[in-house]
C-alpha cells in the first residue's frame, strides 16, 4: 500500500514555532506527529528565585496570554501565604482576566483563523496566500476581510481594559498575590465601561455573525478534525476570600460522566519528548535534561495524561462542561465554542464593572508562608493551566507548569496514545494533494496552539547549551 510523508513546517498564524508531519495513505492521514521546536525552560528560570517573582517571571512564558500565568502564580501565592481576598479584589481580578481572554479570542478568530476561510487582499501580510478552498461569495468575502482589520482595534481595546487596571499590557503588574495593587478609580471604571460596550457590540454584531457564516459555508468541518470526546477544565473566574468559589465550573468529562479534577491523577510522560532522565518516565522537573537528539523523540512538549488518558482542553471543553454548548468535538465546534465564549465574556465584564466599587487598591498581602508545596489551577484562554512549586525560605527550589497546549498537543506517550490534536488529524481525508496544507491548517489552528515558552541558547552547530535566557 503506497504512502507518503508530508512535513508542514513552519505552521504559520499561531503563537510560537510548530511543525507537523503526517503520513498519508490512499488520501487519508494515518499518522501525525505534532512538534514544538521551541524549548520550554521557565521551570529552570524560576529556580532559586523569590516565590513572589513567579507572578512576573512566568508571564514571560507568552505575550498573547501572559495574565493567565500571572493569575495562576497569584493563586499559588495566595495559598502559600494564606491570603484573604476582598470581593472588590476578586471582581477586579476577573475583569482584568476576562479582558485578556477577549483580546486573545478576537485575535484568534480574525488574525489566525479567518485567512483559512477568506481570500485576503493581495498585500502584506497576505502576499502569496495559498487558500485552495475559498467558498464565500465575493460580497461576503469582502466584508469578512474588512472585519479582519476592524478586529485589531477591538483586540487593542480589550488590552486597554487590562492596562487600565494592570499598569500595562501584556505582562501586567498589578494582579498579584493578595489582590490588585492598582486603585479602581471612578474614571478608570467609566473608561472600561465605554470600552467593553464597544467590544460587546463588535462581538455581538460582527464576530458572532461572521462565525455563523463560516460555520454554514464550511459546514463539513463539523465532521473534520474530530478528537475523542474527553474534556477537562480547571474552572474559571475565582471568587471568595480563599479563591474557593469558581464561576465556571471545573470538571473532567469522559464517557458521558462528569467528575471533579484531581491533580494527583495528572501525570507527565517524556517518551517522545526531547528530554531524558535516569529515573522514571514521569520525572520531577529538576531531574530532566534536554536532549534534542534523543531517538524516537520529536518535540519539546511532554505528554500529559489524566488517569492515563489524553484530554482535550479549551473553550470547547469549558462550554460543554458548563452546559453552554452541546455540539461535537470537531474543527468547527472548537471555533464556534470559542466565539460563544467571547460573547459570554463581554456580558460578564459589563456586569462586573457595575459591581466594582471605586476605592483604594484592594490588596491585603501576608508575608509568612504556611506551606512548602503548593499547586494552583485555573483555565487559561486555551484551556487548563497548572502551576506547582516547592518553596523553602521563600525561595523556589522546584517549579512546574503544565499549559493548555501541553494537553492539546501532547506527543505520543509510552503506550503510543496520541494527544488530542494528533488524534484530530489522524483519519482525515485529503481529497486532493493541493488541499493538504489548507485542511491541516484549519484543524491545527482550531486548537489555538501557543508554543512560546522560553528561549534556549544554541551554538552554531545546533548543540544545546546549558545557559537559558529570557
Amino acid at each position: 500500500m503506497s504512502h507518503q510523508s508530508y512535513l508542514f513546517s513552519p505552521v504559520t498564524r499561531l503563537s510560537g514555532l510548530m511543525s507537523v508531519e503526517v503520513l498519508v495513505e490512499e488520501r487519508r492521514i494515518v499518522e501525525a506527529n505534532a512538534s514544538s521546536t521551541m524549548f520550554r525552560g521557565f521551570e529552570w528560570i524560576m529556580g532559586d528565585r523569590q516565590a513572589a517573582d513567579a507572578v512576573y517571571m512566568t508571564q514571560r512564558v507568552c505575550g498573547i496570554c501572559s495574565l493567565a500565568h500571572g493569575a495562576t502564580a497569584s493563586y499559588l501565592l495566595d495559598e502559600l501565604y494564606d491570603n484573604e481576598l476582598t470581593e472588590n479584589a476578586q471582581i477586579l481580578r476577573n475583569i482584568m482576566y476576562a479582558a485578556d481572554f477577549l483580546q486573545n479570542h478576537i485575535r484568534h478568530f480574525y488574525l489566525f483563523s479567518l485567512p483559512d476561510f477568506v481570500v485576503m487582499p493581495d498585500r502584506p501580510p497576505f502576499h502569496g496566500q495559498n487558500l485552495m478552498d475559498a467558498r464565500l461569495n465575493p460580497e461576503d468575502n469582502r466584508r469578512l476581510a474588512g472585519n479582519y482589520f476592524e478586529a485589531v482595534k477591538f483586540a487593542q481595546r480589550s488590552h486597554e481594559i487590562l492596562a487600565l487596571f494592570g499598569g500595562k499590557a501584556p505582562h501586567q503588574h498589578s494582579f498579584v498575590h493578595g489582590g490588585v495593587s492598582v486603585a479602581p478609580t471612578a474614571d478608570k471604571i467609566n473608561r472600561a465601561q465605554a470600552l467593553i460596550h464597544d467590544i460587546g457590540e463588535f462581538v455581538k454584531g460582527t464576530l458572532i455573525p461572521d462565525t455563523e457564516l463560516i460555520s454554514r459555508v464550511y459546514g463539513d468541518y463539523y465532521r473534520i478534525g474530530i478528537a475523542p470526546a474527553r474534556y477537562l477544565s480547571f474552572g474559571l473566574f475565582k471568587f471568595g476570600s480563599k479563591n474557593e468559589r469558581i464561576l465556571w465550573r471545573n470538571g473532567v468529562l469522559a464517557d458521558g460522566r462528569l467528575t471533579l479534577p484531581q491533580t494527583e491523577r495528572i501525570h507527565e510522560d517524556i517518551s517522545h519528548a526531547w528530554f531524558e532522565t535516569a529515573g522514571s518516565q514521569e520525572p520531577q522537573q529538576k531531574e530532566l535534561k534536554p536532549n534534542p537528539s534523543k531517538p524516537g523523540a520529536y518535540t519539546w512538549i511532554k505528554s500529559v495524561r489524566y488517569a492515563g488518558l489524553p484530554f482535550q482542553v479549551g473553550p470547547l471543553a469549558r462550554m460543554i462542561i458548563n452546559g453552554r454548548y452541546s455540539g461535537g468535538s470537531s474543527t468547527m465546534d472548537r471555533i464556534c465554542a470559542r466565539s460563544l465564549e467571547t460573547l459570554l465574556l463581554t456580558e460578564l465584564v459589563q456586569e462586573w464593572l457595575k459591581k466594582l466599587t471605586p476605592g483604594p487598591p484592594p490588596i491585603r498581602q501576608k508575608n509568612r508562608a504556611i506551606k512548602t508545596e503548593v499547586t494552583a489551577t485555573t483555565d487559561a484562554m486555551r484551556g487548563a493551566l497548572l502551576h506547582s512549586a516547592r518553596i523553602v525560605d521563600d525561595k523556589v527550589v522546584w517549579y512546574n507548569i503544565i499549559t493548555p497546549t501541553v494537553w492539546n498537543f501532547s506527543p505520543k506517550d509510552a503506550h503510543g496514545q496520541r494527544g488530542p490534536a494528533e488524534n484530530a488529524l489522524v483519519g482525515t481525508e485529503i481529497p486532493t494533494s493541493d488541499l493538504l496544507f489548507t485542511i491541516l491548517g484549519r484543524i491545527i489552528r482550531s486548537f489555538d496552539p501557543c508554543m512560546p515558552c522560553a528561549a534556549h541558547v544554541l551554538d552554531c552547530r545546533g548543540n544545546v547549551e546549558a545557559k537559558m535566557v529570557l
